[in-house]
């Protein structure tokens, strides 16, 4: 791509999401938000980004005391960004799409397996940005809150998840108050820049009770989104 036209895609990326932020409205009444997104139409999508809703299968990730599995809500909130971030034109690449896992019936290792067949559909996608899903769990049931996770020395990583990490705080009173360095796999093996939320603590009552819901999980999607927006509106094509 020559210079000029590189100036033209950013010039115009920067366009489309300021008119995105612009439409994008945000009613907050008590601790409840109303969200909504009117459709941009866009020649071709400007962005990529794969959207991986962790686990899956057999692997059900952590649960709460009252037996919410992990993996369905990190898809429930997964499916519910895709549908945001399509309507902004944004090309969304989902790792899974249903319950099932992603790891071959007859690995050794199936977590492994697993990991590694998410790992090929970020490097052949080459999206932009990545966003993993998942929810937390700490034997401290008093911890709670939604918090972005980067990959520490990748200085892209770090704008994102901050980028997101704000907008999460501003919508949901249940935020951490901030974004954190984490050690996980998909951060630190995607060539492309990515980051991973953990939407909550299904350990922490409260925090699994909200989970379930879906005018909750919404919440959760439509910050996240706002997030994508405000960094590549404020990056450009960086």
């Amino acid at each position: 791509m020559s210079q000029g036209e590189d100036m033209f895609r950013t010039i115009k990326l920067k366009s489309i999401l300021t008119i995105a932020l612009i439409i994008i409205s945000i009613i907050t009444i008590g601790v409840g938000v109303v969200t909504s997104v009117k459709k941009i139409d866009s020649p071709r999508p400007m962005y990529t980004i794969v959207i991986d809703a962790g686990h899956g299968g057999r692997d059900d990730g952590c649960s709460g005391a009252n037996g919410t599995k992990e993996s369905n809500i990190n898809l429930a909130i997964a499916k519910k960004l895709e549908d945001y971030l399509n309507t902004l034109g944004i090309n969304v690449v989902m790792t899974r799409e249903d319950g099932n896992g992603l790891y071959k019936a007859d690995a050794d290792n199936y977590k492994l397996s697993d990991m590694s067949a998410r790992l090929e559909i970020i490097e052949k996608t080459a999206p932009d940005m990545v966003i993993s899903i998942h929810a937390n769990s700490y034997s401290d049931s008093s911890q709670r809150g939604a918090q972005a996770f980067f990959q520490e020395g990748d200085d892209r990583s770090l704008a994102f998840a901050e980028s997101v990490q704000t907008q999460l705080v501003q919508q949901l009173t249940e935020a951490r108050q901030f974004a954190n360095d984490g050690d996980y796999y998909i951060l630190k093996e995607s060539s492309s820049p990515a980051i991973l939320i953990e939407c909550g603590y299904l350990s922490n009552p409260d925090d699994e009770s909200l989970l379930t819901q879906e005018d909750y999980q919404s919440r959760v999607a439509y910050a996240i989104m706002c997030g994508v927006v405000k960094y590549f509106e404020l990056c450009g094509n960086d």
